[in-house]
């Protein structure tokens, strides 16, 4: 569905996003030579810039990456725990994922990366789309995800670790939590060098930098990304 709430100029597109001038528009269905995703309406150029750099840098430090995209969401009843005001609970999961990450035991350093931003339309709350950039030596794959008394190993995969960060970050039972995270078809492996697989990543986490849904103006961050 194309977004209805950019006016254009006259008969040209609209250069700067209305609600705050210092994000642009970006209207083409290729950037950096690479196709990105427009079915939505404009990309904001601003967050195609993060999103390029640092997947750029996840491939200058890993010669092999893991990439995922996944959505977070909030409880749709009862939860309380949330004012919308801020980006509080995905800064509080990106910690509490590092610290997941950090215990693991894994051989390989895990050298993650993100990019997320916050959506929302009508829904009560907003949510989080979230890539996750990782070493691939490291991790190749979520894991399963459901995890029961009968499947312990399986407790401690990449999957049940985002789980448990992000049942943190919102002060929820775990096994509520689940359910409001989202694997999303997309995962990719990118080998360094493999300028495809690169652009196939481009062109699937693009969508993340859509101006619509973006609750632009409203005083907080929409879209942010590692910056080590």
């Amino acid at each position: 569905m194309m977004n209805t709430n950019l006016p254009n100029v006259g008969q040209r597109n609209r250069k700067r996003h209305p609600a705050n001038p210092a994000l642009k528009l970006f209207w083409e269905c290729r950037y950096q030579n690479m196709p990105v995703l427009t079915h939505e309406g404009p990309l904001i150029e601003n967050y195609l810039e993060i999103l390029l750099r640092i997947i750029n840098q996840a491939s200058q430090d890993c010669p092999r990456l893991f990439a995922a995209r996944i959505d977070l969401h909030f409880p749709a009843q009862g939860y309380t725990g949330y004012t919308g005001n801020d980006n509080t609970c995905i800064g509080s999961f990106i910690n509490r994922f590092q610290w997941e990450l950090d215990i693991a035991g894994i051989k390989f350093p895990h050298k993650m990366r993100y990019v997320w931003c916050r959506e929302q339309v009508t829904s009560v709350h907003h949510h989080y789309h979230l890539l996750l950039l990782l070493n691939k030596d490291a991790y190749r794959t979520l894991g399963k995800y459901k995890a029961t008394s009968d499947d312990y190993p399986e407790h401690d995969n990449l999957y049940q670790r985002i789980v448990r960060a992000w049942s943190h970050a919102i002060n929820w039972p775990e096994q509520g939590t689940r359910g409001l995270v989202h694997a999303t078809p997309y995962k990719w492996i990118i080998y360094r060098g493999d300028q495809a697989a690169f652009a196939e990543v481009f062109y699937g986490a693009s969508y993340m930098c859509k101006a619509y849904s973006k609750p632009i103006g409203q005083g907080m961050h929409c879209f942010e990304g590692s910056r080590r």
